[in-house]
């Protein structure tokens, strides 16, 4: 996402299909009212998956904190380069929540668990996504988040005591 949030607005479309003209370097990049929308519906899980790993991670400990605690540091990378795509298109970044429901996870098995599910949750906002978006390049860099966070399912997997990758076609609730 390090190329959107370079961009530069050069022409503001009016409908949520009229495309906006940004500018990166030499190249004229047209990023469509409705790619805001469906990155600001990413950041939305993103903001979640911020919150559960900062709610989790004192629940946690050795390696599961270790990694939780690298985890939280990509998602707030991840949340930071959408909201300037966002921004670069001339949209406004949605803001976290005061509060998320995230369950009440009494011990680390629990919160494996719920980190668990909101990764899932973020493969799936990727993967609806990444076809609806406009430029290429979003395309790429949002495909290269969702191997990220499919990194982070295999880790959990593996502190939850499961195969880190059972199949060579693993879904997310497996």
């Amino acid at each position: 996402m390090a190329g959107g949030s370079a961009l530069l607005l050069a022409a503001c479309g009016g409908s949520s299909s009229t495309p906006r003209k940004l500018i990166a370097g030499n190249q004229t990049i047209e990023v469509r009212a409705d790619d805001v929308d469906i990155l600001n519906g990413v950041l939305d899980v993103e903001h979640t998956a911020i919150a559960a790993y900062t709610a989790g991670i004192p629940l946690l400990s050795g390696r599961p904190a270790a990694a939780a605690t690298r985890f939280l540091g990509q998602e707030l990378s991840h949340a930071t380069a959408l909201s300037g795509a966002i921004k670069g298109a001339g949209g406004r970044a949605n803001p976290p929540q005061a509060r998320y429901d995230l369950g009440n996870p009494r011990d680390e098995a629990d919160v494996l668990a719920m980190l668990s599910a909101t990764e899932g949750a973020l493969v799936d906002v990727y993967l609806d996504a990444i076809p609806k978006l406009t430029p290429g390049w979003l395309r790429a860099d949002m495909a290269s988040i969702l191997a990220n966070e499919g990194q982070h399912i295999s880790v959990l997997r593996a502190a939850r005591g499961l195969s880190p990758a059972p199949s060579a076609f693993l879904t997310v609730n497996e």
